[in-house]
């Protein structure tokens, strides 16, 4: 893995990566909450759709893909993904619908925002970031197949509905199988995916980069009286870069070991 993207989706995660300056961060921006201003010591910055945060409440997405392109240039995205339909099940019970209709669904997002990226913003082209939706590994592998018979694959592919999975092996095993199938030019991003998941080396080779916000609902769930919410996040931000850089060590040791 080379890139890990922290979460930003309100001012206090915001001020409290602020306040690691000079080190730059590379940074998710969830375009349902399009936090104001982007963290100014950002590095790579990778715009999410924001998928899961609008159909918890709401049928569709609320505004154009033109809109949404608009914002991913304005903010000079380097990544930004398709507008797919999550596939978790309470969504998908709310709204009456199937994993196979929201996986046809992203699809159909894909191919009218490509139109448009040819027709506005060509340049955004090679950002683009296509989506692999599914509930079961074989939904994820059928829409694999479906996307690579009609050239729908992007040099950078993400796996959705990852991020409220219980089991760290089954992801483990859903991110390994779903590398095996994809052929070695394209590239992985695992939306989402638990800390506890990227200490296995095999998962930390299949991707390419990852996501979490994980750190910003440690503090819902453990909120501490007397102190700010901003300090407490930067406490749990700082205890995150540690245990990433010391995961970046290990496995690069481990990969010269292999080597030699």
């Amino acid at each position: 893995m080379e890139l890990f993207f922290f979460g930003v989706a309100d001012g206090s995660a915001r001020k409290a990566i602020e306040s690691f300056a000079p080190r730059k961060f590379n940074v998710m921006v969830n375009y349902a909450t399009a936090v104001r201003p982007i963290p100014r010591n950002r590095g790579k910055l990778f715009v999410d759709s924001g998928g899961f945060s609008f159909f918890f409440k709401l049928r569709e997405y609320p505004d154009s893909h033109l809109n949404y392109l608009r914002y991913v240039y304005r903010v000079k995205a380097d990544f930004f993904a398709n507008r797919d339909y999550p596939n978790e099940p309470q969504v998908r019970e709310k709204w009456g619908v199937t994993v196979r209709e929201n996986q046809m669904k992203t699809i159909e997002n894909q191919l009218k925002i490509m139109d448009l990226l040819d027709d506005y913003y060509p340049k955004l082209k090679p950002r683009f970031v296509a989506v692999l939706q599914g509930w079961t590994l074989d939904d994820y592998l059928w829409m694999l197949d479906y996307m690579r018979e009609h050239g729908l694959l992007t040099e950078l592919i993400g796996l959705g509905t990852m991020c409220r999975r219980g089991r760290e092996q089954q992801i483990r095993k859903y991110i390994l199988a779903i590398r095996k199938e994809l052929p070695r030019k394209y590239r992985l991003h695992g939306f989402g995916i638990k800390f506890g998941v990227l200490k296995y080396k095999d998962v930390w080779d299949a991707l390419y980069s990852a996501d979490s916000l994980a750190y910003r609902y440690h503090i819902r769930k453990n909120w501490q009286e007397g102190i700010s919410i901003q300090e407490q996040i930067e406490r749990v931000l700082s205890k995150w870069v540690a245990n990433l850089d010391n995961l970046f060590e290990i496995h690069s040791k481990q990969l010269a070991l292999e080597v030699v």
